[in-house]
């Protein structure tokens, strides 16, 4: 039976002219699973970190504001990387899939609708990012595993995620939010030698 997986691009990643061909690579190496992309927000959601101390906008707003910077980078990974399909509902996924396609989810909708009414929501916090937010969709999908794409390598090996946390890896909260997957990887996308880090909760 084929593995369903989360795969959280890191927006980092979005200014590099290597990912669309590291990205086929991989999908060519994973065609049996059934993979699911996110997409980080980037330079686009650093544009609102940087104007919420301007115009003290608050985290509430200032969170709100990045999560449409998601759904946009979903649109820009879709049109950089071919078989690569958006979606705003987790229940297109099978669609997608019974196409040959690999979604991108556009996460707005989700966490609207269902990580909002969950009874231990993301806060919305500068803390939280698209990291917490995959390890989200992840167990929505009670996903096989959740691999983080990045820009920089991790210690070898095994990491705990609170270490991760302290290191700059993964977001603040994501220890928290990804506490109930067992299977989630780091990898530097653009390192081709680089193998996946084991995060441990």
């Amino acid at each position: 039976m084929s593995r369903l997986a989360v795969i959280k691009v890191g927006g980092s990643l979005l200014d590099w002219p290597g990912l669309p061909d590291s990205l086929d690579r991989y999908l060519r190496n994973r065609r049996l699973d059934r993979l699911v992309f996110l997409v980080g927000g980037g330079r686009f959601t650093d544009l609102i970190r940087d104007l919420d101390p301007i115009h003290q906008l608050g985290q509430i707003r200032s969170h709100h504001l990045a999560l449409h910077s998601l759904d946009f980078t979903a649109r820009l990974l879709e049109a950089l990387v071919p078989r690569l399909s958006v979606v705003d509902q987790l229940d297109q996924l099978p669609g997608v899939w019974a196409q040959e396609q690999v979604p991108v989810l556009a996460p707005r909708a989700f966490l609207d609708e269902v990580e909002a009414t969950s009874s231990h929501p993301l806060p919305a916090s500068w803390d939280v990012t698209s990291d917490s937010i995959a390890a989200r969709v992840a167990q929505a999908l009670h996903a096989n595993e959740l691999v983080l794409m990045k820009s920089t390598s991790p210690p070898h090996g095994v990491i705990h995620q609170t270490d991760a946390a302290r290191a700059g890896l993964v977001d603040l909260y994501f220890p928290s939010a990804a506490k109930r997957l067992t299977q989630v990887f780091a990898l530097n996308l653009r390192d081709p030698s680089a193998s996946p880090t084991l995060l441990l909760p």
